[in-house]
């Protein structure tokens, strides 16, 4: 009886909260009673358009009088690469193309090409199937690649909280503006410039223009612009090979190692997130695996760079990552004909896919999802809605798990009272992975949604484009490297090629096995915290 109605409390508050951040930084107490629930997949926006402009015109004097502190970019001169594209699978309709308004491209970005001057289009390509652009053409299989239809079971694992469309798009970015607004000042125009930026072109005014600010520079859209190699451990280990592998990999390139034991840890976010939800929600985790993830998320969020884990070895220079076989995946009915003129030489974002079940039987008692993201490596530019909408997930699971604990006391208490200690009992043997396993709360669950919640939102992909990827795919802003990529070897049924393919960037020498989630081992870091 208490197992049924917890299990349905749960789902209730989950699709109420998960991903919608509570703008007043405290969310509502839900009716732990009630049998109906707003149903609106965090879609709605609880901050008025007048509030908002309030709050953004306040922000644009404090920072006026602050100055733009506490928040340094750095950027560099990157070597011009053009990839060659792999033509397969763009765009079924490349004449689809809207009227778009020039001034949305930046002279700043550094523009790329085929050799032969050709944009790409699928009209060139000689394409004879699409699957997977958009929910509503569905998915069907190229020939001969071994994926199986994994059907409802499948749909149901992921959790975006996103509809492909306008409305879908507009309700995505409204959410990431609301969160951002929510953070300390000094993020405000980093955050919201990018969010301007990566707003969808064919939908005007989906994010109000940022602030104006005379001494603030925009910076680089290329990942590799900022080249910081982050790693956080208990301690900092000397003698750790992988470690200094990475350095002395990618030191020529000019990459740095930013190392950050708990204790540095710790104080770089109470410095940077005091008093907001993040401060919160990182001071609220009772595991140090819990931070290692959330921390894996804010440092490229802030600072850009490169986040690897202290357990993996590189194969190749991060600047060669991705450079082989690349697919560009046509842009033309959402970014215009002319998509290709406006799209920077490197990506702003390189992430890999580490579970792609083709068919193998049962895969749902063995992944949090059929397709997953990698997130014991991944990079990015600072400020990409990517990492924003990963930590404002992780604030909102956060506030799932201490509803539920606020829930169990109360129900503990009327168990109690009516005589049922022995339900009582049962019920306060739970623990917050009752409520939420680490999978979902920070772990790569929760990276998965927030990488295919962006490339459906931004530029209407689902995530059945990404399977059976053998080769790098980039998307916009987005690089998706295949299995290989990150994740060499490993489960036979992901048809990933061995580390001496020349896909694989990134090894991560932990022992694989079905039941640990695709090799995804988590440190025992941050204990100190606890």
């Amino acid at each position: 009886m208490v197992a049924q109605s917890q299990a349905s409390w749960l789902s209730q508050l989950r699709t109420q909260k998960y991903s919608l951040l509570p703008s007043n930084s405290s969310p509502p107490t839900p009716d732990l009673r009630g049998s109906s629930s707003s149903s609106n997949g965090g879609g709605a926006v609880n901050v008025s358009i007048s509030f908002r402009k309030r709050l953004f015109i306040a922000s644009i004097f404090a920072l006026a009088f602050i100055g733009t502190t506490g928040y340094t970019l750095r950027s560099s001169v990157s070597s011009r690469i053009v990839a060659q594209p792999y033509r397969h699978g763009l765009d079924s309709n490349p004449d689809s193309g809207w009227s778009e308004n020039p001034s949305s491209s930046s002279e700043e970005d550094e523009l790329t090409t085929d050799d032969d001057g050709d944009d790409n289009d699928a009209s060139s390509a000689g394409i004879e199937e699409m699957w997977g652009l958009s929910e509503g053409e569905g998915w069907a299989p190229p020939r001969d690649s071994g994926l199986a239809d994994l059907g409802e079971v499948a749909e149901g694992r992921y959790r975006l909280n996103t509809e492909p469309g306008e409305e879908g798009s507009r309700a995505y970015f409204a959410r990431l503006y609301d969160f951002a607004i929510s953070l300390p000042m000094a993020l405000h125009v980093p955050l919201l410039t990018s969010l301007y930026t990566h707003a969808p072109p064919r939908y005007p005014s989906t994010v109000p223009s940022p602030p104006f600010m005379p001494d603030w520079k925009k910076p680089s859209p290329a990942m590799i612009s900022y080249k910081t190699i982050h790693q956080t451990d208990k301690t900092y280990n000397p003698d750790n090979e992988l470690t200094q592998e990475w350095k002395a990999m990618n030191e020529a390139d000019g990459w740095e190692l930013n190392f950050m034991d708990d204790g540095a840890a710790q104080g770089w976010l109470e410095n940077l997130f005091g008093g907001s939800q993040v401060e919160w929600a990182w001071n609220f985790m009772h595991r140090g695996v819990l931070k290692a993830d959330f921390l894996r998320y804010i440092l490229p969020l802030v600072l850009g760079g490169v986040y690897s884990d202290v357990d993996t070895r590189p194969i190749r220079p991060i600047e060669q990552w991705g450079q082989t076989n690349v697919e560009y995946l046509s842009l033309a009915s959402t970014d215009g004909l002319n998509w290709r003129s406006k799209l920077s030489t490197h990506p702003a974002v390189i992430v890999a896919i580490d579970v792609d079940v083709h068919s193998y039987p049962h895969w749902e008692n063995s992944w949090p999802r059929p397709l997953g993201i990698c997130q014991w490596t991944l990079s990015s530019a600072p400020s990409h809605p990517i990492f924003l909408d990963a930590v404002r997930r992780v604030v909102n699971a956060s506030h799932v798990v201490q509803d539920w604990e606020n829930w169990r006391t109360d129900e503990i208490q009327r168990l109690d009272g009516e005589g049922r200690s022995q339900e009582a009992k049962e019920l306060a043997d739970q623990h917050r992975d009752h409520a939420m396993n680490v999978m979902e709360w920070t772990g790569p669950g929760l990276f998965t949604d927030s990488v295919l919640a962006y490339i459906l939102a931004r530029y209407n992909v689902t995530w059945h484009r990404l399977r059976g990827l053998d080769h790098p795919l980039r998307i916009g802003d987005v690089l998706i490297l295949p299995i290989t990529g990150f994740s060499p070897g490993g489960q036979p049924d992901f048809k990933a090629e061995g580390p001496d393919s020349p896909q694989a960037n990134v090894l991560h020498n932990c022992k694989f096995s079905t039941a640990s989630l695709a090799c995804t081992v988590r440190g025992d870091h941050f204990e100190s915290l606890m």
